[in-house]
């Protein structure tokens, strides 16, 4: 077996494969001798698997599989104990329930027999539950269960002994049916489940994933078949979905869908993972977010895998958060009287379908370079809302392509949404003022514009322009961060890191600044070498000019508020007497903001 787990370690799939097969019994027998919920045993065996698949690597012993599998398959079970508010009282059960339970032939009758034999296993004290259902499930022999639960075969054997007169032989016979019957190694489905929520297929799993979409009660319920997901800038190998047992069929029940972007941090492009499409199948419940918990892990396993720096998403931030993200950003509205743009010289207008132009997407660029949080294009090839927007152009006496805006009457009345603006700024609201009007608009809405951009430069001198944030069922709209790759993205940074150096009060400074990113599971240590040649990126951390925080150190990298603000507000810890002004400097206040069309 150690042997099996050595390969499994260096990637062989088949490895992988012969411990699920060997182990999914005995993990949803745990499972169940823990939950008391058949269901809810497959889900948390199901999830420690993915999980064991996800962190095999760092098991340093290969010997010590079977403890530690042991041990991931209890911490998803209380998880899920924990989120279920599971609370059925065990050892108070009174044994003698089995005297006036139904026979066994009534409960037959009745249709009853997963009631009793649930209710039969989950009235044995803990100890003895362990090794009925780990002894039942698979058929398995008195060491086999002794050297998963880690205990002397005598223990087994006693444990055993002693449950049996609490269960009546014909109560003890049906558990044994029961669990035979649904144990996962009776067919090839629940481990072809724990492999291939591994990863989206596009062309075996697209069809079925636009369905799921399709069911939802969402606006954009149609879209994704006409561009949103299928002509589009997703991740498909870094994109997961979920799998569940049915009796009939197996198809997917729900899906995370990630966006490969080139997000600019000032004027350093980084890789940025843009999660924006979850959705699970309606007719299964209530089980969203758990589902959807079971499939976090391992997507950002794989975005990490795939060389992703950073992994964005926004709305839903609560459940974000407990997956360890921070905030980063609120997504930004304006709004501005359409009689306070400016009245100038308009040049000729074109218009034309909103979808991706190489033209386009290089004025687009242009236009945003250096501005924190922004996506390069292209992303949507066929617009984020297929059919909803309109690009309005203009060109040089060149004929070359200018400038543009991309928008459309609405929300609401008599208000015009602009979507994009690219260009100069002043052409662009001169433009805008002349579109407006032509569509017997009063108002001008912008939805997602930079802060820092030219155009809300120059909306921030009108006096009837209003900046608030974006809100979504009576909460504001945030944008949530999560740095998986700390190494990478300072390396990417440290030519801009330099640069800022240069044009502060440090220009001068010399020596090491080291940042601590913590996890729940492991912390990433890196230290920035400061010298001549300029900024070196290492491994390690001396505690001598330091930083020391969770992901909040992403909001210090992206600029979310001032340097001190961010240190202060989340307690990140700070060693050295210049520390938080070279911080400062290295890490200003950037105004993220990610447009509509990125993500």
């Amino acid at each position: 077996m150690t042997e099996t787990v050595e390969r499994a370690q260096e990637g062989e799939h088949e490895a992988f494969r012969d411990l699920v097969s060997r182990f999914q019994d005995m993990s949803v027998g745990y499972a169940f001798s823990l939950l008391k919920d058949f269901q809810l045993a497959e889900d948390a065996a199901q999830e420690a698997l993915v999980a064991v698949f996800i962190e095999l690597e760092t098991l340093r012993t290969p010997s010590a599989f079977v403890p530690w599998l042991r041990t991931v398959v209890r911490k998803h079970c209380d998880r899920i104990s924990r989120q279920r508010r599971i609370d059925v009282p065990l050892e108070e059960q009174d044994e003698g329930w089995m005297i006036d339970a139904p026979s066994p032939l009534d409960a037959l009758e009745q249709g009853e027999i997963s009631d009793l034999v649930h209710r039969a296993i989950a009235s044995l004290p803990q100890k003895q539950r362990d090794v009925v259902t780990l002894y039942y499930i698979g058929e398995q022999s008195s060491r086999q269960v002794a050297e998963f639960l880690n205990l002397p075969i005598t223990t087994v054997k006693k444990r055993l002994h002693d449950a049996k007169p609490k269960l009546r032989r014909s109560t003890a016979n049906l558990a044994k049916r029961f669990l035979n019957e649904r144990k996962p190694s009776q067919s090839k489905e629940f481990s072809d489940n724990v492999l291939r929520f591994t990863a989206l297929d596009r062309e075996k799993d697209a069809p079925s994933v636009y369905t799921l979409f399709e069911a939802e009660d969402h606006p954009s319920r149609n879209e994704w078949r006409a561009g949103r997901l299928s002509d589009s800038h997703v991740d498909w190998s870094a994109s997961r979905v979920a799998f569940e047992r049915d009796s009939n069929e197996r198809g997917p029940v729900a899906a995370l869908i990630v966006y490969d972007l080139t997000m600019q941090i000032g004027t350093v492009d980084v890789r940025a993972a843009g999660i924006n499409g979850d959705v699970f199948d309606a007719q299964r419940g209530n089980r969203r977010l758990n589902t959807l918990d079971r499939i976090v892990p391992d997507a950002m396993q794989s975005m990490s895998e795939a060389g992703y720096d950073l992994v964005v998403t926004f709305d839903d931030e609560q459940f974000w958060l407990r997956h360890g993200f921070t905030l980063g950003w609120r997504a930004l509205q304006w709004r501005v009287s359409v009689a306070d743009l400016p009245v100038t010289e308009v040049p000729r207008i074109e218009k034309i379908e909103a979808k991706h132009r190489d033209e386009l997407a290089s004025i687009y660029n242009s236009s945003n370079a250096g501005l924190t949080g922004t996506a390069r294009r292209p992303t949507y090839r066929k617009n984020k809302h297929p059919g909803e927007f309109t690009i309005y152009l203009w060109r040089h006496e060149n004929d070359k392509i200018a400038g543009y805006i991309s928008g459309s009457p609405g929300p609401g009345d008599e208000r015009f949404w602009v979507d994009e603006v690219a260009g100069d700024a002043k052409t662009c609201l001169a433009v805008l003022r002349s579109v407006a009007d032509a569509e017997h608009c009063h108002e001008c809405y912008f939805d997602r514009l930079h802060y820092k951009s030219a155009v809300g430069v120059a909306l921030r001198q009108i006096g009837s322009s209003r900046l608030f944030t974006a809100a979504r069922a009576g909460r504001s709209r945030w944008y949530v961060a999560k740095t998986v790759n700390l190494k990478s993205l300072m390396i990417k940074l440290s030519p801009l890191l330099k640069e800022r150096l240069l044009r502060s009060g440090f220009a001068e400074w010399r020596g090491t600044l080291s940042i601590r990113l913590r996890e729940e599971c492991a912390s990433t240590e890196i230290t920035l070498v400061i010298d001549d040649a300029g900024i070196h990126v290492i491994d390690g951390f001396s505690a001598s000019n330091s930083i020391s925080g969770d992901q909040s150190i992403s909001q210090l990298i992206l600029g979310s508020e001032s340097a001190d603000e961010v240190i202060s507000v989340n307690d990140i810890e700070v060693a050295g007497t210049n520390t938080i002004k070279l911080v400062s400097v290295l890490f200003p206040a950037q105004y993220p903001q990610m447009e509509n069309q990125a993500l």
